[in-house]
């Protein structure tokens, strides 16, 4: 398999390259210089001239924070972007797999959301992704196969991430307070990146949703990466509208992993065993 991964460098997009060499794949990963996603033209000429079997498009804005200060860049690289990374791959031939969010949610649900339910974006950051979204489907229609993934509360490395801060802070002594409010799943870049991929090999096409299984939150999160690294701050759980954050995010963004399991015909790794495999690999 031949890949072009953009975002190459980023918190997923680095653990895909790094599993797609494990596989022995041939892995293209530009940087930021050599394909700018926001400028059309370098985006043809880079793919063109790779012609990869397939296209990951990692590459997004995802402070989500920032977006509502930057609407505008947001909106440039997330929806612009990925319109010209999937025009770009449709002139080359190469299937593309689309990396989206939890975030194109509201949280309203009760229960995990299917692949099908319709999508309703609270800030700029989730309006952009669900705008990203609709521009590969139409920059695609049907010429090459689209994969959309949707996924969230990432961590594993390649940038600072959420187990980094708190980590960072628990080991200056510092008691934390975090949001108890929003309900999601972490999920370690390491098992997203194979999914990713055994989807690929899969020859899967429209939406899928990917993650660790189980549920938390912000604030239980917090105390398990803090438990399992031996650190004794305390953390306290705040509301999200105590926290104060520039940007709403889903008090609920849970993903159905049923077809996804089934597609992969095996169980995700629950988060809990994920982040314990991650922090010794970590330490």
């Amino acid at each position: 398999m031949d890949l072009l991964v953009t975002g190459g460098t980023g918190l997923l997009g680095s653990a895909v390259v790094r599993a797609a060499e494990e596989r022995n794949w041939k892995v293209t990963a530009p940087s930021h210089s050599e394909m700018d996603v926001v400028d059309l033209e370098s985006c043809v000429r880079v793919i063109k001239s790779k012609s990869p079997d397939c296209v990951i498009h990692c590459a997004a804005f995802t402070e989500v924070d920032k977006a509502e200060m930057e609407p505008e860049r947001a909106m440039r690289v997330n929806r612009d972007g990925s319109a010209n990374v999937a025009r770009a791959a449709v002139l080359a031939g190469s299937d593309i797999v689309h990396i989206s969010t939890d975030y194109v949610f509201d949280g309203r649900a009760k229960s995990p959301y299917g692949t099908d339910e319709p999508v309703s974006p609270l800030g700029v950051y989730a309006t952009s992704k669900v705008a990203a979204e609709t521009a590969v489907i139409e920059e695609t229609s049907g010429l090459v196969s689209l994969l959309i993934v949707r996924t969230g509360w990432l961590y594993g490395g390649g940038r600072r991430d959420f187990v980094d801060k708190v980590l960072e802070s628990g080991e200056a002594g510092e008691d934390l307070q975090i949001v108890d409010d929003q309900r999601g799943c972490p999920t370690w870049t390491c098992n997203a990146a194979e999914s990713v991929l055994d989807l690929i090999d899969l020859e899967m096409s429209g939406i899928m949703n990917v993650r660790d299984a189980g549920q938390t939150t912000w604030c239980e999160f917090a105390r398990a990466v803090l438990g399992m690294a031996g650190i004794s701050s305390t953390v306290e759980g705040v509301s999200s509208r105590s926290f104060g954050a520039p940007a709403r995010r889903p008090s609920y963004s849970v993903l159905d992993l049923a077809d996804t399991e089934l597609a992969l015909q095996r169980k995700m790794m629950p988060w809990r065993k994920a982040l314990r495999l991650y922090m010794s690999k970590r330490s």
